[in-house]
Protein backbone atom coordinates (compact mmCIF):
# COMPACT_ATOMS: atom_id res chain seq x y z
CA UNK A 1 0.00 0.00 0.00
CA UNK A 2 0.97 3.21 -0.87
CA UNK A 3 1.88 6.03 2.04
CA UNK A 4 -0.80 8.37 -0.13
CA UNK A 5 -3.76 5.97 -0.10
CA UNK A 6 -4.41 6.61 3.34
CA UNK A 7 -2.91 10.74 2.88
CA UNK A 8 -5.43 13.81 1.73
CA UNK A 9 -4.04 14.70 -1.46
CA UNK A 10 -4.83 17.25 -4.40
CA UNK A 11 -5.58 14.80 -6.17
CA UNK A 12 -8.37 13.32 -4.24
CA UNK A 13 -9.98 16.70 -3.18
CA UNK A 14 -10.48 17.43 -7.10
CA UNK A 15 -11.62 13.84 -7.66
CA UNK A 16 -14.43 14.17 -4.64
CA UNK A 17 -15.06 17.64 -5.77
CA UNK A 18 -15.58 16.43 -9.64
CA UNK A 19 -17.79 13.63 -9.39
CA UNK A 20 -19.82 15.39 -6.97
CA UNK A 21 -20.21 18.12 -9.60
CA UNK A 22 -20.78 15.37 -12.08
CA UNK A 23 -23.10 13.68 -9.64
CA UNK A 24 -25.37 17.59 -9.08
CA UNK A 25 -25.36 18.09 -12.89
CA UNK A 26 -26.37 14.55 -14.27
CA UNK A 27 -29.20 14.18 -11.46
CA UNK A 28 -30.69 17.60 -12.62
CA UNK A 29 -30.99 15.50 -15.80
CA UNK A 30 -32.34 12.49 -14.21
CA UNK A 31 -35.00 15.04 -12.82
CA UNK A 32 -35.75 16.38 -15.91
CA UNK A 33 -36.34 12.69 -17.70
CA UNK A 34 -38.06 11.12 -15.12
CA UNK A 35 -41.67 9.84 -16.64
CA UNK A 36 -43.48 10.55 -13.60
CA UNK A 37 -44.08 12.74 -10.96
CA UNK A 38 -41.97 11.73 -8.05
CA UNK A 39 -41.11 13.14 -4.65
CA UNK A 40 -37.10 14.10 -5.45
CA UNK A 41 -36.35 15.75 -2.19
CA UNK A 42 -32.97 15.64 -1.43
CA UNK A 43 -31.74 13.51 -4.86
CA UNK A 44 -29.34 16.26 -5.96
CA UNK A 45 -27.24 16.63 -2.55
CA UNK A 46 -27.56 12.91 -2.10
CA UNK A 47 -25.95 12.11 -5.50
CA UNK A 48 -23.27 15.02 -4.34
CA UNK A 49 -22.17 13.17 -1.13
CA UNK A 50 -22.09 9.79 -3.03
CA UNK A 51 -19.95 11.31 -5.73
CA UNK A 52 -17.39 13.37 -2.91
CA UNK A 53 -17.29 9.87 -1.09
CA UNK A 54 -16.67 7.65 -4.71
CA UNK A 55 -14.27 10.39 -5.72
CA UNK A 56 -11.96 10.41 -2.56
CA UNK A 57 -11.79 6.86 -1.74
CA UNK A 58 -12.40 4.70 -5.36
CA UNK A 59 -11.10 7.70 -8.01
CA UNK A 60 -8.78 9.32 -5.55
CA UNK A 61 -6.97 5.95 -4.65
CA UNK A 62 -5.76 5.42 -8.68
CA UNK A 63 -4.45 8.48 -9.19
CA UNK A 64 -0.28 9.45 -10.44
CA UNK A 65 -0.05 6.29 -12.61
CA UNK A 66 -0.76 8.02 -16.02
CA UNK A 67 -3.43 10.16 -18.16
CA UNK A 68 -4.66 7.10 -19.75
CA UNK A 69 -5.14 5.14 -16.20
CA UNK A 70 -6.40 9.02 -14.69
CA UNK A 71 -9.57 8.25 -17.32
CA UNK A 72 -9.80 4.58 -16.31
CA UNK A 73 -10.19 6.46 -12.60
CA UNK A 74 -12.72 8.69 -13.80
CA UNK A 75 -14.89 5.76 -15.24
CA UNK A 76 -13.97 3.48 -12.41
CA UNK A 77 -15.19 6.42 -9.87
CA UNK A 78 -18.43 6.69 -12.06
CA UNK A 79 -19.59 2.86 -11.85
CA UNK A 80 -18.82 2.99 -7.83
CA UNK A 81 -21.17 6.03 -8.10
CA UNK A 82 -23.63 4.90 -9.90
CA UNK A 83 -23.72 1.32 -7.98
CA UNK A 84 -24.11 3.45 -4.49
CA UNK A 85 -26.60 5.76 -5.98
CA UNK A 86 -29.01 3.13 -7.19
CA UNK A 87 -28.06 0.30 -3.96
CA UNK A 88 -29.03 3.43 -1.55
CA UNK A 89 -32.19 4.82 -3.14
CA UNK A 90 -33.33 1.43 -3.87
CA UNK A 91 -33.00 0.32 0.00
CA UNK A 92 -34.61 3.65 0.68
CA UNK A 93 -37.35 2.76 -1.60
CA UNK A 94 -37.56 -0.85 -0.10
CA UNK A 95 -38.07 -0.01 3.43
CA UNK A 96 -40.78 2.76 2.45
CA UNK A 97 -42.66 -0.18 0.51
CA UNK A 98 -42.04 -2.55 3.57
CA UNK A 99 -43.43 0.12 5.65
CA UNK A 100 -46.38 0.17 3.90
CA UNK A 101 -46.28 -3.90 3.88
CA UNK A 102 -46.08 -4.46 0.23
CA UNK A 103 -43.82 -7.58 0.53
CA UNK A 104 -44.44 -11.03 2.43
CA UNK A 105 -41.03 -11.02 3.92
CA UNK A 106 -37.48 -10.09 4.62
CA UNK A 107 -36.26 -12.43 1.40
CA UNK A 108 -38.79 -10.81 -1.01
CA UNK A 109 -37.94 -7.39 0.09
CA UNK A 110 -34.42 -7.48 -0.88
CA UNK A 111 -35.57 -9.17 -4.08
CA UNK A 112 -37.62 -6.13 -4.63
CA UNK A 113 -34.84 -4.02 -3.84
CA UNK A 114 -32.97 -5.17 -6.85
CA UNK A 115 -36.27 -4.83 -9.03
CA UNK A 116 -36.96 -1.39 -7.86
CA UNK A 117 -32.31 -0.29 -8.50
CA UNK A 118 -33.43 -2.30 -12.27
CA UNK A 119 -36.21 -0.42 -12.91
CA UNK A 120 -34.76 2.94 -11.75
CA UNK A 121 -32.06 2.47 -14.01
CA UNK A 122 -34.29 1.36 -17.41
CA UNK A 123 -35.79 4.94 -16.50
CA UNK A 124 -32.10 6.51 -16.94
CA UNK A 125 -31.58 4.71 -19.68
CA UNK A 126 -30.87 8.06 -21.79
CA UNK A 127 -27.99 8.66 -24.67
CA UNK A 128 -27.34 12.32 -23.43
CA UNK A 129 -27.42 11.66 -20.23
CA UNK A 130 -24.91 8.81 -20.53
CA UNK A 131 -22.81 10.35 -22.59
CA UNK A 132 -22.50 12.99 -19.96
CA UNK A 133 -21.54 11.18 -17.46
CA UNK A 134 -18.77 8.89 -19.75
CA UNK A 135 -17.40 12.02 -20.86
CA UNK A 136 -17.58 14.16 -17.59
CA UNK A 137 -15.99 11.22 -15.63
CA UNK A 138 -13.15 10.75 -18.01
CA UNK A 139 -12.59 14.68 -18.23
CA UNK A 140 -12.59 14.76 -14.36
CA UNK A 141 -10.06 11.73 -14.08
CA UNK A 142 -7.84 13.58 -16.57
CA UNK A 143 -8.07 16.90 -14.37
CA UNK A 144 -7.08 15.11 -11.16
CA UNK A 145 -4.48 12.83 -12.54
CA UNK A 146 -2.93 16.25 -14.03
CA UNK A 147 -3.39 18.24 -10.26
CA UNK A 148 -1.83 14.97 -8.84
CA UNK A 149 1.32 14.63 -11.09
CA UNK A 150 1.82 18.53 -10.06
CA UNK A 151 1.27 18.66 -6.66
CA UNK A 152 3.78 15.46 -5.92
Amino acid sequence: MRPTERMPTAGKLVSAAGLAGLAWFASGIVIAIWPHDYNFGMFRPFCAVVGIFAGWQVMGRRLNRGYFQGMSAGLTGLFALLFWVFLLLALNEMIQRSLDKRFAGPVEAIQGMFVIAWEWALNVYYWPLIAVLVGGAMVVGLIAEFVARRAS
